[in-house]
């Protein structure tokens, strides 16, 4: 039988998380942590020209180059190993595994306790897409595909909808007519946005 993953959404408000490394690997990671309001600490002997131009956007982001020891691994609630050395990725994710802690090493399955996925944002809504780590072209195609059949103009038709549930809510309090009313308002947008029967 094959051991499936188990897709997640994290709340990393507030979280302390660390990343390893300062190339380009460094930079996917850091652009899917961009808005979670996670409190950032980046290490790194040397950095990439696209990182520091990333990085001067966000000074509250903790830098510090020089290379990582395993005390920088303490109070972390998830690290990032984004090094180009798989023995670094295979110490440190030991390391903290022994501390408990979450690791993903970059393009490094077996040192991984979980993977990132391609992730696909319109408006209110997120999309991810992951191949168990084994083929990240294939999660980037798939995101292309998504974002040409939701492309981002369309975030406020969405955000609309949304909010059009909330109000319903509060007239409709009958959950049965306002299960009916979302319903025709679904099949609406199906057959004349979406082109569906």
């Amino acid at each position: 039988m094959t051991v499936k993953k188990y897709p997640i959404f994290l709340n990393l408000e507030g979280r302390n998380i660390l990343v390893v490394g300062g190339g380009n690997a460094c930079l996917e990671k850091l652009m899917g942590l961009e808005h979670t309001a996670a409190n950032l600490h980046l290490i790194s002997i040397t950095y990439s020209d696209e990182v520091k131009a990333f990085l001067e956007k966000y000074p509250q982001i903790k830098v510090e180059t020089r290379a990582v020891t395993e005390e920088d691994l303490n109070h972390r609630d998830i690290i990032f190993l984004a090094t180009s050395d798989p023995n670094t990725n295979k110490e440190f994710r030991a390391l903290a595994k022994a501390k408990g802690i979450w690791v993903n090493s970059v393009d490094d399955p077996k040192n991984c306790d979980f993977y990132s996925s391609s992730t696909v944002t319109v408006g209110p809504i997120q999309f991810a897409i992951s191949t168990d780590g084994m083929f990240a072209g294939v999660s980037a195609t798939l995101r292309k595909l998504f974002e040409e059949v939701l492309p981002e103009e369309d975030h406020e038709l969405l955000e609309t909808l949304f909010m059009m549930r909330r109000n319903l809510k509060e007239r409709l309090p009958n959950q049965e007519e306002r299960r009916k009313v979302l319903k025709a308002i679904i099949q609406k947008l199906n057959s004349e946005y979406f082109h569906k029967p």
